[in-house]
């Protein structure tokens, strides 16, 4: 019988080899950065030992912090939105909540709060509303901006219609709204705005506000300029504004 052949191993190819350290230090970053992250979940060295409360206006940032404390000594990375919600309740005046981790040990809540349009008046009661005719807060005696008041009334009672006004407020320019003490809506589902010395703004719908705004501006100040009491100025249609 022939000799049995010999079996010669051949050295490993150089790029066979190559995959294999790649897949191995692959691997190893991931074993090490999932136990990074273990260990940063629930270490005391980047729990939370400050709060700060920023962006507020509306609410009381001391109280949101005061609710936020059973949050010190959590690791910031297992802090969550969700969390941070549930501590601070329900708040009308808050539309958002933004969590950030300011290392080593502080965690930020930055507020971002709803835009009132107008005060309600509700008897003896004024709350602070926005464009989606939401109750804020009742106003407070620190409170200085000037927002058109809104009497209570059938048509605040619809909270559709209310939504409706608070909405064309919303389009009406911050420096043109200071000047505007009521509001209100008429059948038509127009806007009504009362002015200073007798004068009237109506505003029509929510549409063409820019221009509406750019209309409005001109007439007002042209009145001023004229020391005019008693006008109506409509510009319901901005393209064709009638004064009268």
């Amino acid at each position: 019988m022939p000799e049995a052949a010999k079996v010669v191993e051949l050295p490993e190819s150089p790029e066979k080899k190559r995959r294999k350290i790649l897949i191995i230090v692959a691997a190893s970053i991931v074993i090490l950065s999932l136990a990074a992250v273990l260990i940063l979940s629930f270490s005391p060295v980047i729990a939370a030992k400050k709060i700060e409360v920023t962006g507020t206006k509306l609410v009381n940032a001391k109280t949101l912090t005061e609710s936020l404390e059973p949050l010190k000594g959590v690791p910031l990375p297992r802090i969550s939105e969700s969390k941070v919600q549930e501590l601070i309740g329900e708040q009308p005046a808050i539309d958002e909540i933004v969590v950030k981790a300011q290392m080593p040990n502080t965690l930020v809540v930055e507020v971002l709060e709803a835009v009132p349009v107008a005060i309600l008046i509700e008897g003896k009661k004024e709350y602070l509303v926005s464009e989606t005719g939401k109750k804020l807060r009742t106003v407070g005696k620190k409170d200085k901006d000037k927002l058109p008041k809104i009497k209570a009334s059938d048509a605040t009672a619809d909270p559709e219609q209310f939504k409706l006004l608070t909405g064309i407020l919303s389009t009406v320019d911050a420096n043109v709204l200071k000047e505007v003490s009521t509001a209100t809506l008429s059948q038509a589902g127009f806007a009504e705005l009362a002015l200073p010395k007798k004068r009237t703004l109506i505003w029509g719908d929510a549409e063409k506000s820019a221009l509406k705004n750019e209309v409005a501006t001109i007439f007002l100040k042209e009145l001023e300029k004229k020391g005019e009491g008693k006008t109506t100025i409509d510009v319901t249609n901005p393209e064709n504004p009638v004064v009268y």
